[in-house]
């Protein structure tokens, strides 16, 4: 049987007890939290770095381009048509319009001289004559002008003889004749079935 030497007085529950806050343990718990910190700051303040940056090139890069903008404005402002040019296109679209309006009157089924005024052309043509010279020729639903003029007086006359053998033409009472002798001895005429187109 063995002996006992010794005898613990000591019990467990007379130890003290660890205080659950030392000053070692606060120390290093704030050292931790300061580190966090200033690893954030450091973090926040490379990225307003870098976002101070970039807007900087994107103010340089928007005043570049608002420089460009202004500059090409300008240009726009400045490119004016020539006035030649202008005047042309005014008359070509002039010219346009009347042949529109032509050939809707000459392909209009509803038009019944459109066919009588070609007819009276190509007689006109058929009858022409080396002593008579046409200038203006109006043929309209309701009256008929012819104005040029002629070598001799006694052309005329001849010359209206003719129209007895046109389908059109023939048949037209052309109660208004005027002849008139020029300056280089010709004689200036004007036919026409209405007092409101003979002219002087």
């Amino acid at each position: 049987m063995s002996s006992k030497n010794s005898i613990n007085l000591l019990q467990a529950e007379l130890f003290p007890k660890q205080a659950l806050l030392t000053l070692k343990r606060v120390m290093l718990g704030w050292g931790m939290i300061a580190s966090i910190m200033l690893l954030a700051v450091v973090i926040s303040q490379y990225q307003l770095s870098k976002s101070s940056a970039e807007l900087a090139i994107q103010k340089k890069t928007k005043a570049i381009q608002d420089s460009q903008l202004a500059a090409l404005e300008e240009k726009v402002r400045q490119n004016k048509p020539a006035y030649q040019l202008v005047k042309k296109l005014a008359t070509i679209k002039l010219l346009m319009a009347n042949k529109e309006a032509l050939h809707k009157e000459l392909t209009n089924p509803n038009t019944t001289y459109v066919a009588g005024f070609a007819q009276a052309m190509n007689d006109l043509s058929n009858m022409h004559s080396a002593n008579i010279s046409l200038q203006k020729v109006v043929i309209d639903r309701n009256e008929m002008m012819f104005s040029g003029m002629a070598r001799t007086p006694e052309a005329v006359p001849t010359w209206l003889a003719l129209f007895e053998s046109s389908t059109v033409l023939s048949g037209k009472v052309f109660s208004h004749f005027s002849m008139q002798e020029n300056d280089s001895n010709f004689t200036n005429f004007v036919v026409s079935t209405t007092s409101s187109e003979v002219k002087k």
